[in-house]
């Protein structure tokens, strides 16, 4: 791969720390991050938000990335921020430290498929792999996705490719989680530790999953012996809506307002 298609991956674009010790760098950067929060052509999470808009745009400088890119690509979860799969890949085949792009091979179907990831490493030449399952997915609860049914092996190639960039080239991501990962481990979190997405439904639908899985209290014990209860019939199953790999980005922790109507 040439230099000229090659992005800074090991060390930030040259200026791009200006802000920190220049005053007029921080103000001209707060002025830009202002007028991007107003604009409307932003994701929701970043609308009047002047401040996250800022640090996107710090990232952007950092990355080499446009901050349009940034903007698309970035969401905050646990406050970290986060980006998706396919941005990951595209970062790895055009970092300049392979020399290709990152390919797959798969075997089996269904329960039994499988798929790896495979690059070669510039400087080495040494051939790097990353195998991901399904039985893998369902054991660590992927397949609440519905994307993982309907689309299987791309999701576990998306996967495979960022379990690789993560193995052997965590300097492409400069610190950024991978959206998919994140996501997963917040569905399996208690009610207390949901993250909200700024769409109500969504936003309670992983509550009430959150809920069905949390282990119920036993009741208080009381002075007075009484008679027991008979336990109440056990409620339906509800059906929860996973969100899909290209669902909207999950924002911070924030208070859903829960519609009176209902509206991968």
């Amino acid at each position: 791969m040439t230099e000229s298609t090659s992005i800074t991956t090991a060390t930030a674009a040259p200026g791009a720390l200006a802000f920190l010790s220049d005053s007029s760098a921080f103000d001209h950067l707060w002025r830009v991050a202002q007028a991007f929060s107003r604009s409307g052509m932003v994701p929701a999470h970043f609308q009047s938000k002047p401040e996250s808009c800022m640090v996107a745009l710090m990232y952007s400088q950092q990355l080499g990335e446009s901050p349009m890119v940034m903007f698309q690509e970035v969401s905050i979860i646990n406050g970290r921020p986060n980006t998706s799969a396919r941005y990951a890949i595209s970062r790895a085949n055009r970092s300049g430290l392979l020399t290709g792009p990152i390919t797959w091979t798969s075997k089996g179907a269904g329960d039994t498929l499988e798929v790896t990831a495979t690059a070669t490493l510039w400087e080495t030449q040494e051939q790097v792999t990353a195998t991901v399952t399904m039985k893998e997915a369902a054991a660590d609860g992927w397949t609440r996705n519905p994307k993982y049914k309907s689309i299987p092996e791309q999701m576990l190639r998306w996967r495979a490719a960022t379990r690789l960039i993560n193995l052997y080239l965590p300097e492409v991501l400069f610190g950024l989680g991978v959206r998919e990962e994140a996501e997963t481990r917040i569905q399996r979190a208690a009610v207390s530790e949901v993250e909200t997405t700024g769409d109500p439904i969504a936003d309670l639908n992983r509550q009430i999953a959150a809920a069905a899985e949390a282990p119920a209290e036993p009741p208080a014990e009381t002075a007075a012996p009484r008679r027991r209860r008979a336990a109440p019939a056990p409620e339906p199953e509800l059906e929860v809506i996973d969100d899909a790999v290209e669902a909207e980005i999950v924002t911070e922790p924030s208070t859903p307002s829960i519609p009176s109507a209902d509206p991968f």
